[in-house]
């Protein structure tokens, strides 16, 4: 029966007789410096349209009374008015805004975000 393919392989490697062991050496300087630039350097990605993130710019311009009210967007706490500052950032798009604060009537609005920050001004009356 034939020896196994591992068996005969084991000793050719240990001999040297493989032909990568047999290859010319190089002394161009040159060249071994590019082989090494190239096996260093990752591969290129494949081409395809890079999204670039803009930094949002559009949003809420809030003016609250009192500024001691809740401020909330999408059901979500923003935050005290008086803390929020000069703009609440929010993506493009309609957001459901509600503005409460303990005894006073909450308000309520849908409000449209375009390409340009919306002002909205809100003041709160106390409730009876």
């Amino acid at each position: 029966m034939p020896p196994h393919p591992r068996h005969l392989l084991i000793p050719l490697l240990l001999a040297g007789t493989c032909a990568c062991a047999r290859a010319p050496v190089s002394r161009d300087v040159e060249a071994l410096a590019a082989l090494r630039v190239e096996a260093i350097r990752p591969p290129m990605p494949a081409s395809r349209a890079v999204r670039v993130d803009r930094p949002v710019t559009t949003g809420l311009r809030l003016d609250v009374l009192p500024d001691r009210a809740h401020v909330f967007v999408d059901g979500r706490a923003m935050g005290l008015a008086r803390h929020l500052g000069t703009l609440l950032p929010l993506s493009p798009g309609v957001h459901q805004v509600s503005v409460r604060l303990e005894g006073h009537a909450t308000w309520r609005a849908e409000v449209l975000v375009g390409d340009r920050p919306e002002p909205i001004q809100v003041t709160l009356t106390a409730s009876p």
